[in-house]
């Protein structure tokens, strides 16, 4: 059934947003250092911006004269032309229009060369990738404002309002807005929809279906939180990433600290806790109660056509919103 919706999504054309609005939306384009950052050599540290070379021999007890009084800088301050190093703030002594040097300099002592933060040309993000809390300190250094993004756009309804704002949030989430407007994909508990497509052949989940609703791609969500959940996880989460263009997520690799009994010929939903030490306890199989719901981490998927995993297997799962 994913195939058949898949077939009727394409990625969304892409839209420019500033960079405060970008937050955890999918990129259109690869965001690329244009240039060197820094952009010139900067400070790491408090000091006296000197020339290395005019340093050497100097000591505590044999201070060495410098040409001329060095500028003091605070770290990220520009180093001045003919300056390579830093002394510390106490490796100078200063009397009257003297500076002495108590220390000798190293070229890059205490400096952050051109480009050693980003160098000009790197690949800071690529297309498919979402925008992270720690991608803004390099955009920003970059003098980043916009970019260019997929977000499509959802319609969602569903009666139970508590699993609706869950699904709205998973949905942002995933790099979509629920704003008014023309949407990419329907998620609704309305059954009437135009050649709708019923039964995902999985528990839970067995009553949604897919179709369209006034033309638009659409999933049926059914009433069911655990179904709802399903119905989310199979079918309305990689459509969004679809319609996002987004990279799929790389799954967890986790060691079963049970075993796991599946019905052959289902496709059955494991909600998993996942533990300090790594193993991942499973908390009902074919079943998403509202308790296992709230204590999961993550899910594990078992096809059709496996019998279940022994405990200590290693198995691939993917993280719940």
């Amino acid at each position: 059934m994913l195939a058949a919706l898949a077939a009727m999504l394409a990625p969304v054309a892409p839209c420019r947003r500033p960079l405060a609005a970008a937050l955890g939306r999918v990129l259109a384009e690869p965001v690329r250092a244009m240039a060197p950052v820094p952009a010139t050599a900067m400070a790491l540290r408090d000091g006296w911006a000197v020339s290395a070379a005019e340093t050497l021999g100097a000591g505590p007890f044999s201070p060495l004269r410098l040409p001329a009084p060095p500028p003091r800088l605070a770290p990220g301050d520009a180093l001045p032309p003919g300056t390579d190093a830093l002394l510390d703030p106490f490796d100078l002594e200063e009397a009257g229009p003297l500076a002495m040097a108590l220390q000798p300099a190293t070229p890059g002592d205490g400096v952050r060369a051109a480009g050693d933060d980003i160098a000009a040309g790197s690949v800071i993000r690529t297309a498919g990738e979402r925008l992270g809390l720690r991608d803004l300190p390099a955009l920003a250094a970059m003098g980043v404002e916009s970019l260019a993004l997929r977000v499509p756009r959802i319609a969602l309804h569903h009666a139970d309002p508590a699993l609706a704002a869950m699904l709205g949030a998973w949905a942002r989430a995933e790099g979509a807005e629920t704003a008014e407007g023309p949407p990419d994909l329907v998620l609704t508990d309305d059954r009437a929809l135009d050649d709708a497509v019923m039964g995902i052949g999985a528990r839970p989940g067995m009553g949604a279906g897919i179709g369209r609703r006034h033309g638009v791609p659409a999933v049926l969500l059914p009433r069911l939180a655990e179904d709802a959940v399903a119905a989310w996880l199979l079918l309305a989460s990689p459509a969004i990433r679809l319609l996002a263009g987004a990279v799929a997520p790389a799954p967890l690799r986790l060691r079963l600290a049970g075993k796991v009994a599946s019905t052959v010929g289902l496709a059955e939903l494991v909600p998993l806790a996942v533990e300090a030490d790594g193993l991942a306890r499973p908390l009902a199989v074919g079943a998403l109660p509202l308790a296992a719901l709230a204590r999961a981490t993550a899910v594990l998927v078992v096809p059709p056509g496996a019998e279940g995993y022994e405990a200590g297997a290693v198995i691939e799962a993917q993280t719940l919103p």
